[in-house]
């Protein structure tokens, strides 16, 4: 979900994939967008390629529960000094299977590893791209204390399955007002358990493009082009929205949205998240809804484009 450029870390939009196999990446880029290059943004553990690719939500496979490794670490100058499940020491060895010690809720957890005085989420999810399993096993490694909130659920979820289950791992963008008015924006990783490989597509299904309306049998008279639909722009923002229903479709696709809602938010989010305009964000995700109910509106109606 991000790299460090130039020695300062850089938070991205969509997923990045290091690996040390040039075919890989290679195939990689040709599933989920991007360019295989060096990997000169470290925090690949020395993986020679990345893949800066240009998916924010992937179909992935999980293979039960077991997929899913989480622990709590804290570490020092000279290493771990404190490593645990949230109940019991596993390690150092004189203190392992011993009580931990650490608060029974998250917040007092984060609390104190906010103070350093406990440790921090370390979570492993390993899994394949449902599209191309062949090209084998990849891990997402993060300390998100929102990814360690929800992994109760999603063992729970998984174990459902009974099986390899199709995922879509997603990074989702949150978007916020602090009480003294500072906008706050930044993404978390989502596992979304979808089913089973036998109930569930490995690639999310296009939109369906709308169906053309049948030519007239004979001449008739032209009638007046209705007006087109207006959307109120945003307080203080200079930004045009341009739909198109080819393009809205295409645009699904890349991104991986599911409704045209989701398509326009993830497409809003791409243009402001990226210039760092987390207040105007705030603003714009207020208009989606109606954006989305016109934009439905024009489809349904055969008009091919928005405006």
């Amino acid at each position: 979900m991000g790299r460090l450029s130039e020695g300062l870390p850089q938070a991205l939009d969509a997923w990045r994939v290091t690996t040390d196999d040039a075919d890989v990446a290679a195939r990689v880029a040709g599933f989920l967008g991007g360019e295989p290059q060096p990997n000169e943004g470290t925090g690949g553990a020395g993986l020679a390629y990345e893949v800066l690719t240009s998916r924010e939500s992937v179909r992935v496979l999980l293979d039960g529960p077991d997929a899913v490794a989480a622990h709590m670490v804290l570490r020092g100058s000279n290493g771990i000094i404190h490593e645990c499940d949230g109940v019991e020491f596993l390690s150092p060895e004189e203190k392992k299977d011993q009580p931990c010690g650490c608060p029974p809720l998250l917040e007092d957890r984060k609390l104190a590893a906010r103070d350093g005085r406990g440790p921090t989420p370390s979570v492993d999810i390993t899994f394949q791209i449902a599209a191309a399993p062949r090209l084998g096993t990849f891990h997402l490694m993060t300390g998100s204390w929102q990814m360690a909130a929800q992994l109760s659920d999603l063992t729970d979820a998984l174990e459902r399955v009974d099986g390899p289950a199709v995922c879509d791992l997603t990074m989702e963008l949150v978007a916020y007002t602090t009480k003294t008015g500072r906008g706050v924006c930044y993404r978390k990783p989502v596992v979304t358990v979808l089913g089973s490989p036998d109930s569930v597509a490995p690639e999310p299904q296009p939109t369906a493009e709308p169906t053309p309306a049948p030519a007239p049998s004979a001449p008739r008279r032209k009638a007046r082009p209705a007006p087109e639909p207006t959307i109120p722009s945003a307080p203080e923002s200079s930004h045009s929205v341009s739909v198109d229903a080819v393009l809205l479709r295409r645009a699904a696709q890349v991104l991986g949205t599911g409704d045209h809602q989701e398509t326009v938010i993830a497409a809003l989010s791409a243009i402001v998240a990226g210039r760092q305009q987390a207040t105007e964000l705030a603003r714009l995700r207020e208009q989606v809804g109606r954006i989305a109910a016109i934009t439905e509106q024009a489809l349904q109606g055969r008009d091919s484009s928005l405006t």
